[in-house]
């Protein structure tokens, strides 16, 4: 888990309810990318602009495959330059 202050646009994704150990594998093409899967709490801390914790990191290789690492309701960030990236998530089911 990465503790990070906020301050470039993003894209999300409002995942919803998942147990942990879902995998969502997230490509993107145009630009470096920070890419986070955040709880709810952490994500409203985000937007608020104070202190959060996520899990993923800052990636110039895609794709990437996150999994949540334990039950709750999640959303995936994308930091990027949103007017240059185009992003695409899927779940991966086993």
């Amino acid at each position: 888990m990465t503790s990070y202050k906020r301050g470039v646009q993003h894209l999300y994704w409002d995942l919803g309810s998942y147990a942990g150990g879902a995998c969502f594998e997230v490509d993107w093409r145009g630009s470096t990318a920070r890419v986070c899967l955040m709880d709810a709490d952490e994500y409203q801390a985000y937007l608020d602009g104070d202190p959060y914790d996520y899990y993923g990191g800052f990636y110039d290789v895609s794709p990437v495959v996150l999994e949540t690492p334990y039950d709750d309701y999640w959303y995936l960030v994308v930091d990027g330059n949103p007017h240059r990236i185009k992003v695409s998530v899927t779940e991966i089911f086993d």
